[in-house]
């Protein structure tokens, strides 16, 4: 099976995003496919006593509100200096990230990628300091309510939920631990 990627035939523009087509070849067939050029994203697990901090925030893709993890989009600077950056404007708190995995979002259409930070310990550095669009609440979850938020679907938010599995996945007793505390 083999893919061979030819030449870009058009790239629309849509401010957070671009659509591309290009060609694609497999074995001696030839179609034209469209990929969705978006930027990078960062996803910050950050605990501040045995609470995860998330987010309640207006989606305008869902039309509702949605509780996840503070992120955002990496611009120019590197992967922790961005979670951290994110972490800090949207809940006012900060700390040592450490990047605990990657993954992609949408790899049928989107070409970009999603990187989870786990900040241990964070500190309530600064207020809030949101986006003139950003409708924020900060909410202080119990880590051992995360499954039951998920189960319940009170937390949707796929990139959240696969950002915690990431977790989970990483540090395996990491949601057992807390409940013995």
């Amino acid at each position: 099976m083999m893919w061979t990627k030819g030449k870009r035939i058009n790239r629309h523009d849509y401010n957070v995003f671009h659509v591309v087509t290009t060609e694609f070849q497999y074995h001696d067939n030839r179609a034209a496919f469209y990929q969705i050029e978006a930027p990078n994203w960062v996803n910050v697990i950050a605990i501040y006593n045995q609470h995860v901090i998330m987010i309640k925030q207006y989606r305008i893709g869902s039309e509702a509100y949605s509780l996840e993890l503070p992120g955002g989009i990496i611009e120019t600077q590197h992967i922790d200096v961005a979670g951290v950056k994110e972490l800090e404007e949207e809940t006012g708190y900060t700390g040592e990230a450490t990047l605990i995995g990657d993954m992609n979002p949408n790899p049928a259409l989107f070409t970009n990628q999603l990187y989870t930070l786990f900040v241990a310990h964070a500190v309530q550095a600064n207020k809030m300091a949101t986006e003139l669009f950003e409708d924020i609440e900060v909410i202080h979850v119990p880590i051992e309510e995360i499954h039951k938020k998920i189960a319940h679907g009170e937390i949707t938010n796929a990139l959240t939920i696969a950002s915690f599995m990431q977790l989970n996945t990483r540090y395996p007793h990491f949601f057992n631990r807390c409940k013995h505390k």
